[in-house]
């Protein structure tokens, strides 16, 4: 989910850069806002693992909360532009992902019975200070790597 988080992050930054370029209304940019705390709480979760579950909670939020702008703008009319109004609806669009998949990962890791371990949002990792690791250590491999990147590039495009 960490690497789902900086991927609609940048999805929404790169949604507010475009809409912002295209249209010079400062309100274009609240998906870049939205995209930079998604990111970072990808990121944070990704280079500390013991603070998954706090940096995710604060990612679902922040998508829940991009989804409700969005949607309630788009549904209620008080957008500017047709052009602001896509932007809303991608914006949304962008943010239902994010928390669906969040769901579909909660319901993944959480306890089927009394006696199980909820496996959602903790790692096996060793969390030691003294250690340093590179983001691009932990992504994979480029061939890992290579499709959501893909992705990205074509969704963006």
């Amino acid at each position: 989910m960490p690497q789902l988080s900086i991927m609609a992050g940048g999805m929404m930054g790169t949604l507010g850069i475009a809409f912002f370029a295209a249209t010079d209304y400062v309100t274009a940019l609240f998906p870049l806002l939205f995209g930079v705390i998604l990111a970072g709480s990808g990121g944070i979760s990704i280079v500390r693992p013991s603070l998954n579950a706090a940096t995710m909670h604060i990612a679902f939020m922040v998508s829940s909360i991009s989804v409700l702008l969005g949607l309630g703008t788009a549904l209620t009319g008080s957008w500017v532009t047709t052009t602001s109004l896509i932007e809303q609806v991608m914006m949304a669009a962008i943010g239902a992902g994010h928390v669906t998949a969040g769901y579909g990962a909660y319901l993944h890791g959480k306890p089927t019975s009394e006696g199980d371990v909820q496996t959602c949002g903790i790692s096996d990792m060793d969390d030691s200070p003294a250690e340093v690791r590179s983001i691009s250590d932990i992504l994979g491999t480029p061939e890992e790597r290579i499709t959501p990147a893909a992705v990205f590039a074509i969704v963006t495009d």
